[in-house]
């Protein structure tokens, strides 16, 4: 005998309700849907998962504005007075980048840079010295003296810029660290201001 229709909607409404509570006990196991996956990221900021390294495009074409990355959340932060806030620990604008330290802001965020550094080898803090975003110090501009300002070399012949075989890690605001570097300025079109970094955490 067949089922009737109501009958077969009713099955539909459990096997369906089944399944959702399935989803939400893998979810609330561990398990991470596919838009949880990528991170938080935010309007400009944009993450990609590689198994523990993290792929991150940041839009900072605009350079009237910055943009401002929080590490540990891996969330875009909107902060109206960067120098006076904890609340993010790089900035971007164009191919500017800041820390959270010094001249820069309050948040004590420091940094050892490793020149010749593959991120993939980087996997603890190194011995080094710990660095800062400075004032001008003696130099050709009147530009701070920032812990990234050597992530890229310039072709005064093409006027492109490229990224230099460079690792930072970063110890945060919070005091995580994280191995960061610099891979690209340009998107697929060759349009500039996308910064284009990887990253992951390291041992302390």
């Amino acid at each position: 005998m067949s089922m009737p229709p109501f009958s077969r909607i009713a099955v539909l409404s459990l096997l369906v309700s089944a399944c959702a509570e399935d989803l939400g006990a893998s979810l609330a196991d561990g398990g991470e849907s596919t838009a949880d996956a990528a991170g938080d990221g935010g309007a400009q900021i944009e993450h990609v998962d590689d198994g523990e390294i993290v792929h991150t495009t940041v839009d900072a074409t605009d350079a009237t504005a910055w943009i401002h990355l929080d590490l540990e959340t891996r969330a875009q932060v909107d902060v109206a007075e960067p120098q006076a806030s904890d609340a993010w620990d790089l900035g971007f604008s164009r191919f500017n980048i800041t820390i959270n330290g010094g001249v820069s802001g309050a948040g004590g965020t420091e940094a050892i840079v490793i020149e010749g550094a593959l991120l993939e080898d980087v996997n603890a803090v190194p011995d080094g010295a710990w660095v800062t975003d400075a004032a001008d110090g003696d130099d050709d501009n009147d530009d701070p003296d920032t812990v990234f300002a050597q992530w890229y070399d310039y072709d005064f012949m093409t006027h492109v810029l490229s990224a230099r075989p460079v690792v930072y890690v970063v110890r945060t605001v919070e005091g995580g660290h994280f191995a960061i570097a610099v891979d690209d300025y340009y998107d697929d079109a060759g349009s500039s201001g996308w910064m284009q970094l990887r990253w992951k955490a390291v041992d302390p």
